[in-house]
């Protein structure tokens, strides 16, 4: 069997019924020119999704990327630059520990990694400036844990993956810009990119294309558990509404989110990744390795390449990207001049997704990639 037959073949296993993911799409391609491209599973209810129709899936921390190219223009006009410092709760002068808005796009801020919101703040939720003091109360009350930011030592320890770090960073950006973030990220990445506007989209009632979400809320379920705070199960169908409750409730609120809520195609992400790849519409090429230097887990909005992560061995140690919690993965191999885009949306939160993005990087890499060159 072919290299195309054996991705299409494994594909197919696991969206069909009694599979890991209700709905699959991948896309294999370079700056130019397409290796393979797959659809399957389904679109709601029992309708098939096919390849060439539009399907919107909910790419949940797949929004950070997005987010970090923007935060890259922004910096740019000065508007915020990604070196001011945190400021202190209440709205005070900054902080003055050295901790910058950079550090929140590199999870290197000191916050922690993810807390119910609602259940947190109550009816300060739709309060941006009681939001934005809540998200700085937490980063001062870390004190001792991973992740902490030492002003003495002018360092982070470990780094933690914080969603609450890239939703503080979505409020200071649209305090700095005097906009909401949903149209900062329309007219500024959005837009010259040539893709739908997906900052309004995410703020509509309604999402055109949508890719229906069966993902149940466990781990949600288990995380606020261990802070002391109960949450319901949740094994509801969403259609055009964000699986992460966060997203979700700042949207109802009003609030636009940075760590997650946007719903994208595959073009779309292959549009965002290749000009990483190869800046032209958007970004210098400065921008994009001052991005990505350093070294880590963790880059300026994205992940880097490791054997045990979403990666897995087969792309090469220079590739970076990023996994969103519904199922979904970007990542970009420069050395191979590859982008492999994986969009799923899979059935249960109990599942270690990691494994089979794995794999289909393993398969993808057999493909005939030279033919992109």
């Amino acid at each position: 069997m072919t290299a195309e037959g054996q991705l299409r073949e494994w594909l197919d296993a696991i969206a069909a019924p009694g599979g890991v993911v209700s709905a699959v799409e991948v896309v294999v391609a370079s700056t130019g020119g397409f290796a393979f491209r797959h659809a399957a599973g389904f679109r709601v209810g029992g309708e098939r999704l096919g390849g060439g129709a539009p399907a919107r899936f909910d790419i949940a921390s797949l929004t950070k990327p997005w987010m970090a190219t923007l935060g890259l223009l922004l910096d740019r006009d000065g508007s915020p630059r990604l070196s001011d410092a945190l400021p202190r709760s209440g709205g005070g002068a900054p902080a003055g520990n050295g901790a910058t808005l950079e550090d929140l796009l590199r999870h290197h801020a000191g916050l922690p990694a993810w807390t119910p919101l609602a259940p947190r703040l109550g009816r300060r939720l739709g309060e941006a400036g009681a939001l934005r003091d809540f998200l700085l109360g937490e980063r001062a009350g870390r004190s001792g844990r991973a992740g902490e930011f030492h002003p003495e030592r002018g360092a982070r320890s470990t780094p933690v993956y914080s969603d609450l770090g890239y939703v503080l960073w979505g409020l200071l950006a649209e305090e700095a810009a005097d906009a909401p973030l949903a149209t900062l990220l329309d007219e500024r990445v959005c837009g010259p990119l040539g893709v739908a506007a997906l900052g309004e989209l995410a703020r509509g009632a309604e999402i055109p294309d949508a890719v229906e979400c069966r993902l149940d809320n466990g781990r949600e379920v288990e995380l606020a558990a261990a802070q002391g705070i109960a949450l319901g199960r949740q094994r509801a169908l969403l259609r055009g509404v964000p699986q992460d409750a966060n997203a979700r409730t700042l949207r109802a609120a009003g609030i636009s989110c940075a760590h997650a809520g946007l719903f994208a195609t595959a073009d779309e992400l292959l549009a965002l990744a290749r000009e990483w790849l190869r800046p032209e519409k958007l970004l210098a090429t400065a921008e994009v390795e001052r991005a990505l230097a350093g070294g880590g887990e963790y880059a300026l909005g994205w992940a880097r390449q490791s054997a045990e992560g979403s990666s897995g061995p087969a792309l090469s140690p220079a590739a970076f990207g990023h996994t969103g919690f519904t199922g979904c993965s970007l990542w970009i191999d420069p050395r191979r001049a590859t982008i492999f885009v994986l969009l799923a949306h899979r059935h249960s939160s109990a599942i270690d997704f990691n494994p089979f993005r794995r794999e289909f990087h393993r398969l993808a890499a057999q493909l005939p990639l030279e033919t992109l060159r």
